[in-house]
């Protein structure tokens, strides 16, 4: 993934190092004009200048990264306490929480028993003491309490 991420720079320093070595020659040989050899130092110049740039957008877009990671690392954070408090505020018991967020992301009732190391008909009659205690009928009607107010900062 770095060397994607600095292949344009890879490839920019190539370019500039193949163009210094040029002029080098060119300087040397004194076969070539002034204005060739003023053409060959001007794009040197553009091409370092770009791949200047080039590296200062690719490590000012890494610190974005970062501070973004940081942001959606918080939000779930958050996500998460808020999901809890609305478990306590439904008096769902730890189980049923654990259910609930399960639920949330997505596990089938089979798949829920074997993480949890219960039988399925537990989960069942779980999801069935979430739903009652919630309001709602469904996982896709719970998951969308929690999302919903997250969906209303986006127009469609």
């Amino acid at each position: 993934m770095e060397f994607k991420k600095y292949f344009p720079a890879i490839v920019l320093s190539f370019a500039s190092s193949f163009f210094i070595f040029d002029i080098i020659v060119d300087l040397i040989s004194s076969e070539d004009g002034f204005f060739h050899i003023a053409i060959e130092l001007i794009v040197f110049v553009a091409i370092s200048a770009v791949l200047y740039f080039e590296i200062k957008h690719v490590k000012s877009l890494g610190k974005e990264i970062k501070v973004e990671k940081t942001k959606t690392a918080r939000l779930a954070g958050e996500l998460l306490s808020v999901m809890k408090e609305q478990f306590l505020q439904w008096n769902l018991t730890p189980s049923e929480s654990e259910v609930a967020l399960l639920l949330i992301k997505g596990l089938s009732m089979k798949e829920i028993a074997l993480v949890r190391h219960v039988k399925e008909k537990t989960v069942r009659s779980q999801a069935t003491n979430i739903y009652s205690k919630s309001g709602y009928t469904g996982r896709h009607e719970l998951a969308a309490h929690f999302i919903e107010d997250l969906m209303n900062e986006f127009e469609f």
